[in-house]
């Protein structure tokens, strides 16, 4: 009699409290359950206006008691509020039993919240853990109660309660675990998506079948107690194994693409908006550039990003071989020794430092206090251009180039190109070789070559171009963030000189037919292998290396070679383009590799390069006439030089 006398109090205490605190709880408008607010999903489009994944849709097909299985309800009710159809939203000999049950167990065995309280809590409150949402859950469940039939609430809620692998209500977990409709579930069936309410991953039978068996039954024996099944038909169940329908893979495009751009999000406009808000975010992914890239690994582990060296804009991202597998986005997280991938930045000092790609450097062995880098086969050819040891990425010039030079003045170079784990340390000539103390990560270095590629302007890397909220109003443009970090001259010539690892070097595997520039590398024991190559309108970065920095096997050059076959995909129905040449650059002008002067019939060893003009080398004539015929400051004098050659001694044939 006491019980009853405490529990009509706390009723009405209840009642009171709902009248009274209505207005000022500011609850929501609860006028009709049947429209659900639901959660809706953000969507991600790419830079066409092609959707590319609503990757955090809640999967929700909402569906009437009618078609559900008549075994769904009952098992729902069986499993998390026994009690349903007797009390009036809030129970109160619900809560003292799951009172009674922690208590002896010591821990929170069991909640006392409703299915009405549930409801409340999922379609207007949200989860937060405080005593004021647990009043507001509590009256909310009240006035459901009071304004809705326990169908209509069940109904509600069978559209609404989570149930694991992204699947929100009945309908939407039938077709995910059993290839079926919700009406047609059998009561096995039924009991194992009732049994995921209470722990959607815990009992998820794709994580654990042995536990989603244990919890069907569990469902199944509460079905027996309530009366809603036979002993038969609970023996008969319980005898019948699970047959799941297999999981699905993930078959979203753009997998690390999508993560990438969600921890952005996520850190601007917070989990809530960003998972519950139905925005619309337009990227600059390409889906066709993406598809075109996502099995360029093959069976390799590494990653690949494609950039618009234009404007930074992100086309394509693969951050790993299987998403499945691992989620570990390599592209952006992962920092390796670039090897002979870093050596342009020592060339592109060399020629901010007014040297031509046609300074001539000895191959040799080198001992520099010590240090003695060795090319990759031992062999020394001697004497040769600037242009001819980067495209066959020669070790020991580039030490020698990174000692005339300064590695500081390299370092500050790449660190303006946006390397930013560079470390004081790195102040020195292994780091020509791309000796590095943290080494770099493969997005970063992707987009300092867009500098190269950009009339020395680098790009950032952009990946979002627009957010938007769920009624279309702009919250955010994002535009790309540029940096002139190179004269447009020197920017040209690198091209050219990277070109030249294409046409004849160690990336002859990258060549598509058409204009092209790239730079291999390999780091010690074949741990990493990449590649750097780009087009006049795309840059694709390449890395291929194991998670456990076992050796990969493979070269740059290689990886070159997977470069190649990518990019031809990519330009095969397309105009040919080439680089555009700046206003005070000639080009084309034909060098012997081995002396840096113009070749002629007894260079076994020749380059075409491109200079600054008045920087390239000069014929024999052409010294004569600067030096006997300096530039003349009039018309006569200018006419006369143009028979410059009657003043001049019969000279031999050149």
């Amino acid at each position: 009699m006491y019980k009853l006398i405490v529990m009509g109090i706390v009723v009405i205490m209840i009642f009171v409290l709902s009248t009274v605190s209505y207005a000022m709880l500011g609850l929501p408008d609860t006028n009709n359950i049947n429209d659900l607010k639901l959660i809706s999903a953000t969507q991600v489009y790419d830079i066409n206006g092609q959707l590319i994944s609503k990757l955090f849709e809640q999967n929700r097909i909402v569906v009437t008691n009618s078609n559900m299985s008549p075994y769904l309800s009952k098992a729902i009710v069986a499993n998390e509020d026994t009690r349903f159809y007797q009390h009036m939203g809030v129970d109160p000999i619900g809560i003292a039993r799951a009172l009674v049950v922690n208590l002896k167990t010591g821990s929170i065995a069991e909640g006392g919240s409703t299915i009405t309280q549930q409801l409340a809590r999922e379609m207007f409150l949200t989860q937060e853990r405080t005593i004021i949402r647990k009043v507001r859950e509590a009256i909310l469940a009240i006035i459901i109660e009071f304004k809705f039939s326990k169908a209509e609430i069940l109904q509600a809620y069978l559209n609404q309660v989570y149930l694991g692998e992204g699947a929100y209500g009945v309908e939407a977990a039938a077709q995910k675990y059993f290839g079926k409709h919700a009406s047609e579930l059998n009561l096995p069936e039924s009991a194992m998506i009732a049994g995921l309410a209470r722990g959607p991953v815990l009992y998820s039978p794709y994580r654990d079948i042995d536990a989603a068996l244990k919890r069907r039954n569990v469902v199944l024996n509460g079905m027996l107690e309530q009366d809603y099944i036979s002993i038969e038909e609970k023996n008969k169940a319980e005898s019948e194994p699970l047959a799941v329908v297999y999981k699905k893979e993930r078959s979203v495009n753009a997998s690390y693409f999508i993560d990438y751009i969600a921890e952005q999000l996520v850190a601007k406009y917070g989990e809530e908006t960003v998972y519950k808000s139905g925005l619309k975010v337009y990227t600059t992914l390409d889906l066709k550039t993406q598809e075109a890239v996502e099995n360029v690994l093959g069976k390799y582990q590494g990653a690949v990003v494609a950039l618009d060296p234009k404007t930074g804009y992100i086309k394509a991202m693969v951050g790993g071989n299987n998403y499945t597998e691992s989620q570990r986005n390599r592209a952006v997280l992962e920092y390796r020794q670039p090897g002979s991938a870093f050596k342009p930045f020592v060339y592109a000092v060399a020629l901010n430092q007014g040297l031509a790609s046609n300074f001539i450097v000895v191959d040799e062995p080198v001992n520099i206090s010590g240090y003695k880098p060795q090319n990759y086969d031992n062999e020394y050819l001697g004497k040769m251009t600037m242009k001819k040891a980067l495209r066959w990425s020669i070790n020991s010039v580039a030490v020698k180039m990174g000692q005339k030079v300064g590695m500081k003045e390299v370092l500050n170079l790449a660190k303006n190109m946006g390397i930013t784990t560079l470390k004081e340390e790195d102040n020195n000539l292994a780091a020509a070789l791309g000796g590095l103390t943290n080494g770099v990560n493969l997005l970063e270095l992707s987009s300092a070559y867009t500098a190269f590629a950009n009339h020395g302007v680098v790009s950032q890397p952009l990946s979002i171009l627009r957010v938007e909220d769920e009624h279309g109003q702009v919250l955010d443009n994002y535009q790309a963030t540029q940096k002139a970090v190179l004269n447009e001259d020197v920017a040209y010539i690198m091209t050219d000189m990277l070109m030249g690892a294409i046409k004849n070097g160690t990336a002859t595997a990258a060549n598509i037919g058409r204009e092209a520039a790239g730079k291999t590398g390999t780091t010690d024991g074949y741990e990493t292998a990449w590649f750097i190559g780009y087009t006049p309108e795309l840059l694709i970065g390449i890395y291929v290396g194991n998670d456990d920095r076992s050796s990969v096997g493979i070269s740059g050059s290689q990886v070159a070679g997977l470069w190649g076959k990518c990019m031809f995909k990519l330009v095969e129905n397309k105009p040919v383009t080439k680089f555009e040449v700046p206003a005070n650059i000639v080009k084309d002008v034909h060098i012997c590799a081995n002396t840096g002067d113009l070749a002629d019939k007894n260079c076994k060893d020749d380059e075409y390069s491109a200079f600054i003009k008045g920087t390239e080398p000069k014929s024999l004539l052409q010294k004569i006439k600067e030096k006997i015929l300096p530039n003349q400051s009039n018309k006569e004098d200018s006419k006369k030089s143009n028979n410059w050659w009657l003043i001049l001694p019969r000279l031999p044939n050149f």
